[in-house]
C-alpha cells in the first residue's frame, strides 16, 4: 500500500507540492534559497544523503532523509503530492524512472533557477511522512541503548554529539555509510559527508581535508580499502574509526574520549570499535533493504 500524505493537513483544493533536494544543491549554494522558500511557502523537503544538514534534524521543514532503502519513496509519500519538485538530485540519489513507475509526478529544477521556481504555497506545513515516524520509532529506543557492543545508532548518535561547530563526520557507500546516512543526527550542513556513489578514499579524504583546516574530522570505515591505506600513509594528521561485529566493546563515555585524545595528541590514529550490527533488522522490517550492504 503505497503511503499517501496529500490529504494530511492539506485543505481541499490547495496544490500540495514538495521538495528532495540532493547533493548538487548543496554544492552549488543553493541551500539558503531552499531555507528561505520553506519559511516562505511552508513546502516540506526530504534531503537525500548527500545534503544531510540542510535542515536540523528537529527543523518543521525536515521531512527526513530519503534513497537509503528499498521502501523510502513508498514510504514518503511521494506518489501522494501534486509535483515532486527534485533540486540537484543525481540518478543515482533518486533514480527518475523508478519515481515514475512509482506513480510519482516530478520535475527537475536546477539549484540556480529553484529560488525563481513559481512554487505553490500552503496554508499550513508540510506534515512529516510514514517514514519520519516509522524511523523514529525504530531509532529512538536505540539511541537510548547504552549496552555494549553499541549499536549502530547510538554509535552515530555519540559521534553527533561530540561533533563541534564546523566539525565533519566521513563515511564511504557500504554498513557504516548506511547507518549513518540513516540515523545520524544532523545539526549543521555538512557535518555528515557520504558519497553520492561509490568513491575508494572518500572518508579518509574528507577527514584529512577538514584536519588541513584547523577542523575537527574522522572518517568512519567498515574496513581501510587500498586507496585509504594509501592516503592514511601518507597523512600527518587523521583520525579513523573502524567500526565491526567483532572489534572492542566500549562504553560511550570511554569511546568519546578515546577520539578526543586523538585528536588532541595529532597525528594518525586508527581506532576499533565493536558495533552490533545486528539492529539492522529492524530497519528493514520498516523500510526494506538498504541500499548499501548492513
Amino acid at each position: 500500500m503505497q503511503a499517501n500524505v496529500s490529504d494530511q493537513a492539506n485543505p481541499a483544493g490547495e496544490a500540495n507540492w514538495v521538495i528532495v533536494a540532493g547533493a548538487a544543491a548543496v554544492q552549488s549554494g543553493a541551500a539558503p534559497t531552499l531555507r528561505d522558500i520553506a519559511d516562505r511557502t511552508d513546502i516540506g523537503i526530504f534531503n537525500t544523503w548527500g545534503s544531510k544538514g540542510l535542515f536540523p534534524w528537529n527543523h518543521p521543514a525536515h521531512l527526513g532523509t530519503i534513497g537509503l532503502q528499498e521502501r523510502d519513496v513508498e514510504l514518503a509519500g511521494l506518489a501522494g503530492f501534486d509535483m515532486v519538485v527534485l533540486c540537484g538530485v543525481t540518478d543515482d540519489e533518486l533514480d527518475r524512472d523508478a519515481l515514475t513507475a512509482a506513480g510519482v509526478a516530478w520535475r527537475d529544477v536546477m539549484p540556480v533557477d529553484i529560488g525563481d521556481e513559481r512554487l505553490p504555497g500552503r496554508t499550513r506545513p508540510t506534515p512529516r511522512p510514514p517514514l519520519y515516524d516509522a524511523l523514529a520509532a525504530v531509532c529512538q529506543p536505540l539511541y537510548a541503548d547504552d549496552t555494549t557492543p553499541v549499536n549502530p545508532a547510538r554509535a552515530a548518535a555519540d559521534l553527533a554529539s561530540l561533533l563541534p561547530d564546523s566539525g565533519v563526520v566521513a563515511a564511504d557507500t557500504g554498513r557504516v555509510g548506511f547507518w549513518l546516512g540513516r540515523t545520524f543526527p544532523t545539526t549543521a550542513l555538512g557535518s555528515m559527508q557520504l558519497p553520492i556513489r561509490p568513491t575508494s578514499g572518500f572518508a579518509v579524504t574528507q577527514a584529512l581535508m577538514a584536519r588541513r583546516t584547523g577542523r575537527f574530522g574522522i572518517a568512519v570505515l567498515d574496513a581501510i580499502d587500498d586507496v585509504s591505506r594509501t592516503v592514511i600513509d601518507r597523512a600527518k594528521d587523521l583520525v579513523i574509526e573502524v567500526w565491526t561485529s567483532d572489534g572492542p566493546a566500549r562504553c560511550a563515555d570511554e569511546r568519546k574520549q578515546a577520539i578526543l585524545d586523538a585528536h588532541d595528541a595529532g597525528g594518525v590514529h586508527v581506532l576499533q570499535l565493536g558495533v552490533r550490527f545486528s539492529e539492522i533488522d529492524a530497519l528493514v522490517a520498516v523500510a526494506g533493504a538498504p541500499r548499501w550492504g548492513a
